[in-house]
């Protein structure tokens, strides 16, 4: 760690240049629930230059084929 940034807190962080002292990027927030129409909603809050939340609707009877396919993809991460 660089005792330049400890020592002085006003200095500004370069988040984009510093990607060593970087733990994990910001992540945004996600919530699922299930809306008036029966479906599953997906919501990822909207970054910071966007104006909305960005949805999916999954009708449920395709959410067992979401979550197979996404469990899929999680294997085919893995090794």
């Amino acid at each position: 760690m660089n005792s330049d940034k400890e020592s002085n807190p006003g200095l500004r962080f370069d988040w984009a240049g510093d990607r060593d002292a970087v733990v994990f990027p910001t992540v945004r927030g996600v919530a699922v629930y299930v809306n008036t129409n029966d479906d599953v909603v997906i919501r990822q809050e909207a970054h910071a230059l966007e104006r909305e939340d960005t949805l999916v609707f999954v009708p449920r009877v395709h959410v067992p084929a979401l979550i197979a396919a996404l469990q899929a993809a999680m294997e085919d991460g893995e090794g």
